[in-house]
């Protein structure tokens, strides 16, 4: 049982295969928001999974002058670059890149420490990415001689309907990370898909 102030009704005109995404999206949504002002903004984002993707489509609805992406595979990174992404590196990204703010999706410490290595003197870095364990390696002497502000990013708020409004209106760009769709009678494949990051990025089930 669900509590009818916890429903959103969908406008008119979006599709449910699109509205899926509303979720997940918000999280991204809420990322980017705990970075600050990113219009104009040279920004990375390291890991380009459902939700490193995503981030990517909110920074361009959010006017970010430069998206940079980097994953350790070269299919996330295609997506990437169809949605906004206006460059992308297999591996770590470049030290030398100097980013404004760097958003880590992936989780990993090997991600937080390249994000922290591309980050401009006096940027801004949002962790996003769950860790497999809440204590991980991190690179405190290069955030504190960098002078970064960190910020955690968990989950979302009170983005939900913002997020709903702007896939409605057709702003926030976001079918390109949508890979599969299956039916409910095919759910293990479906799960089996899902899990092999180098083929798929968001998988749907159909009910």
């Amino acid at each position: 049982m669900v509590a009818a102030r916890r429903l959103l009704p969908l406008p008119g005109g979006l599709p449910v295969r699109t509205a899926a995404l509303a979720e997940p999206a918000s999280v991204a949504w809420h990322a980017v928001s705990r970075a600050g002002a990113v219009a104009g903004r040279r920004v990375l984002v390291v890991g380009a999974g459902p939700i490193g993707l995503l981030v990517v489509a909110v920074l361009r609805r959010a006017g970010a002058r430069e998206i940079v992406v980097s994953d350790l595979r070269e299919r996330p990174l295609s997506v990437a670059r169809e949605l906004g992404a206006t460059a992308t590196h297999l591996g770590a990204p470049p030290e030398d890149l100097k980013a404004e703010v760097a958003i880590d999706s992936s989780g990993a410490a090997a991600g937080v420490r390249s994000a922290v290595l591309a980050s401009r003197r006096g940027g801004h870095l949002v962790l996003l990415g769950l860790p497999p364990s809440p204590e991980q390696p991190f690179p405190t002497g290069l955030v504190a001689t960098r002078e970064l502000t960190v910020a955690g990013s968990f989950r979302f708020h009170a983005e939900l309907a913002d997020v709903v409004a702007a896939l409605a209106d057709g702003s926030l760009h976001v079918d390109p990370v949508l890979s599969h769709e299956f039916g409910l009678d095919e759910a293990e494949r479906a799960f089996a898909v899902a899990r092999d990051a180098a083929t798929s990025s968001k998988v749907l089930l159909r009910f």
